[in-house]
């Protein structure tokens, strides 16, 4: 990675973790600060193709999260600095009908590993530590599955192949499947909206959280 950041330098590193994987070596970034980003490049396997197109492409997105209250930013990188992987969390817009329990909900927003660079247990790594952090436990963390950001043919699965792949990965982490009549995941049936629930969350926020996955909002 290269060290010439300049006067983008940030005042805080993250924490780094080293990998060894078949493609080579790579470094997982946790928490990157805002100031990180701008001498970073994507990796080819991350970007636009025929039928797919990955989450984030521009790195001034990575800085918006890294900048929100809470915002969290992890990223891997390989032995040339180029950006193999990310994931990005962050509290629910207001807008979203999570947001009405407040800081309780938080959305595991964005995930996602290069072409090149799959099935080398990144994205396990990644999750993994994120969710060793005490601060989930007092949360409840959810992911908004949507079929139309898939990688179907990447992956060479089908939706519901795809589908079932990511439920499996998520519960190694403690997520589970919950059923919701939120509009966006109500839209496809392939569609799936996982979270876990912390250890210290309260009996009375999991009955709010029930409630709400059918759009009851009780401010209670």
């Amino acid at each position: 990675m290269r060290s010439d950041m300049g006067r983008d330098r940030p005042d805080r590193l993250p924490e780094r973790i080293t990998l060894n994987t078949p493609h080579g070596e790579v470094t997982l970034c946790h928490k990157c600060p805002p100031g990180y980003f701008s001498h970073l490049q994507l990796e080819s396997g991350l970007g636009n193709f025929a039928h797919y197109s990955s989450i984030i492409q521009k790195l001034d997105v990575f800085e918006r999260v890294a900048s929100q209250p809470e915002g969290r930013v992890t990223i891997c990188l390989n032995e040339q600095g180029a950006l193999v992987a990310y994931a990005c969390c962050w509290y629910p817009e207001k807008e979203d009908r999570w947001s009405k329990l407040g800081t309780l909900m938080y959305e595991l927003g964005a995930l996602e590993v290069s072409r090149n660079y799959r099935h080398a247990g990144i994205a396990d790594a990644i999750v993994r530590t994120f969710m060793a952090d005490t601060f989930f436990e007092e949360k409840i963390a959810y992911m908004n599955g949507y079929c139309w950001h898939w990688d179907l043919d990447g992956t060479g699965l089908t939706m519901m192949q795809y589908r079932r792949m990511m439920i499996n990965f998520l519960k190694k982490f403690g997520f589970q499947e919950y059923y919701t009549n939120e509009p966006n995941i109500a839209l496809r049936e392939e569609n799936i909206f996982m979270a876990r629930i912390g250890s210290r969350v309260s009996e009375e926020d999991q009955r709010r959280f029930r409630n709400l996955r059918f759009g009851i909002v009780d401010r209670s």
